[in-house]
């Protein structure tokens, strides 16, 4: 996998996303569509373009499996 992308950046397109939350470009394409994410900030043509901190922002704030958002796992 690539480095991650600079989070000094003016932007960052759907592909740094992908990267910086180390998933595939479709899921953050998915993500979008489903509006389980922010929208971007910028789009140019067919390239939608976010700010890095409004990403961080929203990841560092995402809720986690077994940390009051989604169910852990568990044998039934």
């Amino acid at each position: 996998m690539s480095a991650a992308p600079d989070p000094n950046a003016e932007w960052w397109t759907t592909t740094d996303v992908a990267r910086y939350l180390g998933i595939s470009v479709s899921a953050v394409t998915n993500y979008r569509k489903r509006k389980q994410m922010p929208q971007p900030d910028k789009t140019i043509g067919r390239t939608r373009m976010w700010r890095p901190i409004r990403i961080i922002t929203w990841h560092a704030g995402r809720p986690r499996p077994g940390v009051g958002g989604r169910p852990t796992t568990t044998d039934t």
